[in-house]
């Protein structure tokens, strides 16, 4: 239907970086990631959780985390992009965040998560996918990011649920 081929191309514009009929910049990209960094630091906030190692710093397009050095959840992109590690160097301790809070909120519900983090792959029964771009491809980069942002919205889902009000 329309709201599925809307849903679909607003997935790949806004996630998967790429669309069938049009290309996406990566600012556009790094700011849903942004996005996404603001939602995870506002539910940890709503539960009182302390990420260990980590902080994450929510600031738009530009959004990172903070240990002992500072780790970007954004890139400028280009082709060299592919070849370069260093995209990588913030989206693996993500992925190590992202862990500990979904952790922290199945172990007060009973219920899990539909995917599993396993270090820098999440996935379920029929297969784990990196979240690291770097010698990946597209299409398991986007299903491991796909993959976080579901495990995201349910967890939004049980906060606003189980939050007195």
């Amino acid at each position: 239907g329309i709201n599925a081929e809307y849903g679909k191309q607003w997935y790949q514009r806004r996630v998967r970086g790429t669309a069938p009929t049009f290309s996406v910049e990566w600012d556009e990209v790094n700011a849903a990631w942004g996005q996404t960094a603001l939602l995870l630091y506002s539910l940890a906030n709503a539960n009182n959780f302390n990420f260990q190692r980590y902080r994450i710093v929510p600031y738009g397009s530009q959004s990172y985390l903070e240990g002992e050095t500072k780790l970007p959840l954004y890139t400028n992109g280009g082709l060299r992009l592919f070849w370069d590690a260093k995209f990588d160097q913030g989206w693996w301790p993500s992925s190590t965040v992202s862990k500990q809070f979904l952790d922290s909120i199945e172990k007060k519900g009973s219920f899990n998560f539909p995917y599993k983090i396993d270090k820098s792959k999440i996935g379920d029964q029929k297969g784990f996918y990196s979240i690291k771009l770097h010698f990946n491809s597209e299409e398991q980069w986007t299903k491991a990011l796909k993959f976080m942002l579901i495990n995201l919205k349910w967890a939004l889902t049980v906060v606003a649920h189980n939050k007195p009000k």
